[in-house]
Order: C-alpha cells, then sequence, then structure tokens
C-alpha cells in the first residue's frame, strides 16, 4: 500500500471512531467549555463538534506508538501500519463497547 492510501484509512478509522466512541457521549456533555458561545447549542452542532473533537484525539492517540516506533529506527510505511493498527483498534474498542 501506499503511504497516501495508509494515512486515509487512518483517518476514515479516526472519523467512524468519532461517530461509535463512548468518548463521544463526554465530548457531548462537556460542550459548555469547548462550544464558544456566538455557535448556536443545537444537538447537531453539538454532535458534529464531539465527533470532531474525539476523532482527532483517536488520530493524536494512535499517533503515539507511531512515533515511538519510527523514532526506534523503524521505517516510514511500518509507522504509517502501526498509527493505522492503532486507529483500528481504537475504533474496534468503541464498536465493541456500543455492542
Amino acid at each position: 500500500m501506499t503511504p497516501q492510501t495508509l494515512f486515509t484509512l487512518t483517518v476514515a478509522a479516526s472519523l467512524a471512531n468519532g461517530l461509535v466512541s463512548p468518548a463521544l457521549g463526554l465530548a457531548f456533555v462537556l460542550h459548555p467549555l469547548w462550544l464558544p458561545a456566538i455557535v448556536p447549542a443545537t444537538p447537531e452542532i453539538v454532535l458534529y463538534g464531539a465527533s470532531l473533537i474525539v476523532a482527532t484525539g483517536t488520530l493524536l492517540l494512535s499517533a503515539v506508538p507511531a512515533a515511538l516506533a519510527e523514532r526506534l529506527g523503524v521505517s516510514g510505511e511500518a509507522a504509517l501500519r502501526i498509527w493505522l493498527a492503532g486507529a483500528s483498534a481504537l475504533t474496534a474498542l468503541g464498536v465493541l463497547a456500543r455492542a
């Protein structure tokens, strides 16, 4: 797989986790902390923003093992595979938590 494909799949897994993660409820409840007062707090806007926050957190959290592996001398493509595996694992945990 090309590095672009690996990164696209990683972002897609992170976005999917933004929809199914148990952290979505926490981000939804804490919307007064992150949603600007100028934006109307409709359920749709809050859910969209909370989903983006969780997806971004997933992308960042799953990048930690990949960054450590790359620092230890793993190739760039292998690091991207580790990143994808981390994002997929977090998404799988979110799906299992829903079941």
